[in-house]
């Protein structure tokens, strides 16, 4: 399966918010670095559990279906490679979409592509957040 075909398959169990679809496109080990924390994970169960509480959430926030763009593909050996997604999530009651991109660190298990890791950043609600700091005036000590 083509990296393309695979993120597209990704992106339909995101949408359905199917986390055990999502978790069977995963490897262990696996890491994320989300806010500049990093996590990892070192058994399918724990990811699992962990991807359903989050889905849980986004479904809180009005989740409906979520869209992406292959932005970047980078092989980096056989079998190993890094791609950027550019993801839009729609959400419900007239709430703005979500926009944000995901790095992705894939390699090859038994022939098929699974995400070993993964950088979320710009993300959706916490851009916000950062925007405003960002905006707030400097004090400065003298």
């Amino acid at each position: 399966m083509s990296l393309e075909a695979f993120f597209k398959h990704y992106r339909n169990s995101y949408s359905r918010l199917d986390a055990a679809g999502m978790a069977s496109h995963f490897t262990v080990p696996f890491t994320a670095i989300h806010q500049g924390e990093l996590t990892g994970w070192q058994d399918m169960p724990s990811l699992l559990d962990t991807t359903a509480a989050l889905l849980a959430w986004y479904r809180s926030q009005g989740f409906e279906s979520a869209s992406h763009r292959l932005v970047n593909v980078m092989a980096m050996g056989p079998g190993v490679a890094t791609a950027l997604v550019a993801w839009t999530v729609q959400r419900t009651q007239g709430r703005p979409p979500w926009r944000y991109h995901t790095g992705y660190h894939l390699k090859q298990v038994n022939g098929a592509w699974k995400i070993y890791g993964l950088v979320q950043y710009d993300t959706e609600p916490e851009q916000h957040t950062l925007a405003t700091k960002a905006a707030s005036p400097v004090h400065s000590a003298g």
